[in-house]
C-alpha cells in the first residue's frame, strides 16, 4: 500500500545542514521531508511518502528514542477512524508496523509512563467528532499497540455556542509535569477533562474537571516550569488557548496529594491588545525552546495580508528561562500561509516547522533563538491536501 517517491539525494560539501520532517496531509498521506541548504538555498523535498495512515491524516506523534511514528487517522465522514505505527528509518523512509481501527474524529494524542510498568507505555486519543477519549498500551521498541481504555461523554444541553458546543468535542491531550495526570480540553462541553494515571497498570480514571469560560471552546494546552527546576510539581505554569473566543489564559498550577487545581493568573486575546479578526480561530501553543516565550497561532486572521496569518509571541520569564515575569505581549509575526493548525519547533539548527493547513504546505522558517520569535521564511512544499500536522525527526 506504500508508495515511495526515492530517496533524496545524498548530501554534497555544498550542504551546510539537512534537517528531516514528517507532515500529515487530509489528501491521504503522511510524509517524510528533509530540509537542505546549498550555496544559501533552501529547499524542502519528498523523501518518502505513505497512505497507510488512511483517508484523513490529522495527527503525528514521533516517538524519537524508538524511531517509530504514530499517526491519527481522523476519518473525516467515515465512521470509525484509525491509528497507524510506522518505522521511521535514519534515511527518511517509512514502513508501515500497525494499523488500529478505533472510533472516529481523532485529532491529538500524547504518550505517558506508569512507573510500576515496566514492558509497556501507553498513549491517549482525543476523538472531536465522536465525544470520545481512547487509552492505548504500546510496546515502544516494537511499534505495537492495543486498546486499553474507551471513554464516551454526553452533554445535556448545547453549549453558547450552539454551532461548535452541540456535544463534547475532546480537542488534545497533555501530559502535566509531574507525569500523574492526563489533561484533555474539550471544547464543546468548556472542560479541561483531567484523568489520573494508575501507577501500577497505566490505566486513566476521571477526575473533576476544570470549568471554562463558558463558550469559550477549550483546544490545547502548555505547561512552562523555571530552568534548573528540580520538583515537577513546583513552579509550575499551565497556558490554554480557547478557539472559539481567541483568548489565551494562564494559570498557577497546584498539586494536593492525589489532586492537580488550576489558580488564573492570566487572560487576554491572542493578539494582544487588539481585539480579535471575527474570521480568526486561535490554534497551538508552545512554549520556545528558549524557555521564556510562548508561542500561539492565528488562523484565518489575514494580519500580514490576505492568506497571510499570524503567530503571536508572549513573553513569559527573563532571558534565561530561570524566573517568571509574568505574562507580556510581544507582537504577531508572519506565518506565511492561510490557518497554521499546528507547528513545531525543532530540527537542526531550531527551525520553525508550519502546518498551512488551508495553503495546503508545509511551510519552515528561521527561528531566532536571541530574540525568541520566527524569522525569515526559509523554503515551502506544497502537498495533496489541506495540512493539519507537522513534527521534526530532529
Amino acid at each position: 500500500m506504500k508508495s515511495i517517491f526515492g530517496l533524496a539525494v545524498a548530501l554534497s560539501g555544498n550542504f551546510a545542514f539537512a534537517s528531516k520532517l514528517y507532515a500529515a496531509s487530509y489528501g491521504g498521506s503522511v510524509y517524510s521531508l528533509e530540509l537542505t541548504r546549498a550555496n544559501g538555498s533552501y529547499e524542502l523535498s519528498t523523501i518518502d511518502k505513505s497512505q497507510d495512515c488512511g483517508i484523513s491524516p490529522s495527527w503525528l506523534m514521533l516517538d524519537q528514542p524508538h524511531g517509530i511514528l504514530y499517526c491519527l487517522n481522523e476519518a473525516i465522514g467515515a465512521t470509525n477512524g484509525s491509528i497507524t505505527s510506522f518505522k521511521a528509518h535514519e534515511d527518511g523512509s517509512l514502513s508501515t508496523i500497525e494499523r488500529l481501527t478505533t472510533p472516529g474524529g481523532l485529532v491529538m494524542s500524547a504518550m505517558f509512563s506508569a512507573p510500576g510498568v515496566k514492558d509497556s507505555e501507553f498513549f491517549a486519543v482525543a476523538h472531536y467528532e465522536t465525544s470520545t477519549v481512547t487509552n492505548y498500551a504500546v510496546d515502544r521498541v516494537k511499534g505495537e499497540f492495543h486498546n486499553l481504555q474507551t471513554f464516551h461523554f454526553e452533554m445535556s444541553h448545547p453549549g453558547p455556542n450552539t454551532t461548535r458546543q452541540d456535544a463534547p468535542h475532546p480537542h488534545g491531550v497533555f501530559i502535566d509535569p509531574s507525569r500523574r495526570f492526563v489533561l484533555v480540553p474539550d471544547l464543546g462541553a468548556d472542560l479541561i477533562r483531567i484523568f489520573s494515571i494508575h501507577s501500577s497498570n497505566g490505566t486513566l480514571k476521571p477526575m473533576e474537571p476544570y470549568h471554562a469560560t463558558p463558550g469559550s471552546g477549550p483546544r490545547h494546552i502548555t505547561f512552562w516550569a523555571p530552568k534548573g527546576t528540580r520538583s515537577t510539581t513546583d513552579n509550575v505554569y499551565m497556558f490554554l488557548v480557547h478557539e472559539l473566543t481567541n483568548m489565551v489564559s494562564g494559570f498557577r498550577v497546584n498539586y494536593r496529594e492525589h489532586v492537580i487545581s488550576f489558580e488564573k493568573i492570566f487572560e487576554g486575546t491572542s493578539f494582544g491588545n487588539q481585539t480579535a479578526p471575527s474570521s480568526s480561530k486561535v490554534a497551538e501553543i508552545k512554549v520556545s525552546p528558549e524557555n521564556n516565550h510562548i508561542v500561539v497561532s492565528n488562523r484565518l486572521d489575514n494580519t500580514f495580508g490576505r492568506n497571510n496569518d499570524s503567530i503571536a509571541i508572549f513573553k513569559i520569564a527573563d532571558a534565561s528561562g530561570e524566573y517568571f515575569t509574568g505574562v507580556h505581549f510581544v507582537g504577531l509575526y508572519p506565518a506565511f500561509g492561510s490557518s497554521v493548525r499546528q507547528f513545531d519547533i525543532g530540527g537542526s539548527p531550531d527551525r520553525l516547522g508550519l502546518a498551512l493547513e488551508v495553503s495546503q504546505k508545509v511551510g519552515v522558517a528561521q527561528w531566532d533563538t536571541h530574540a525568541g520569535v520566527p524569522g525569515n521564511l526559509l523554503a515551502e512544499k506544497t502537498l495533496d491536501g489541506d495540512v493539519p500536522a507537522v513534527v521534526w525527526a530532529d
